[in-house]
């Protein structure tokens, strides 16, 4: 599969003389809501359901990097948005030449990491996450199933404003 990557010019050399990609950390995507939809539950427990959520933003913002790419390389929007209002450059990349899909080196793997666009926010029907697996959060160096609807919830939900994007993300430790 083939995903694309809008920059600037500049940017684009550092990629092609480098060799490699920057992935960023929660706080400098741009979407206000990342990290928030995890539909954690309210129970008797001593953490509430609004704690666990910040918790897990802030763990998750510590320890993984996400890659943000898309499938569409024609995309007027992205370009405006992306594409230094239409004067850079987008790169396509093959996700498996680029171990982009391998699930060993990658906690979501492109394979995996097709966005969510919805008008609403999960359900609250996640358990909230105790203190051993919230400290445990980014111990794991490759895909795990068992985990993954925490990770999709994560990091794979958008609001429906951000469709035009069809971002796919890549997501390490």
């Amino acid at each position: 599969m083939i995903l694309y990557k809008y920059m600037s010019f500049g940017a684009a050399r550092k990629v092609i003389d480098t060799l490699s990609l920057g992935f960023s950390c929660l706080e400098d995507l741009n979407d206000p809501f990342e990290c928030t939809a995890f539909g954690f539950k309210d129970s008797d427990e001593s953490i509430s359901a609004k704690t666990a959520t910040g918790a897990c933003r802030n763990r998750f913002s510590r320890k993984y990097g996400v890659l943000s790419l898309t499938r569409q390389p024609l995309n007027a929007l992205m370009w405006s948005h992306y594409g230094d209002s239409h004067q850079g450059v987008v790169l396509g990349f093959d996700s498996d030449s680029a171990g982009f899909s391998d699930p060993q080196s990658n906690v979501i793997p492109s394979q995996y990491g097709e966005m969510i666009y919805s008008a609403t926010k999960p359900h609250n029907d996640l358990p909230v996450i105790g203190e051993h697996e919230l400290m445990n959060i980014g111990g794991s160096l490759r895909f795990d199933s068992n985990a993954f609807n925490l990770m999709k919830r994560a990091f794979l939900y958008k609001s429906l404003e951000w469709a035009y994007e069809e971002e796919v993300r890549v997501v390490k430790v």
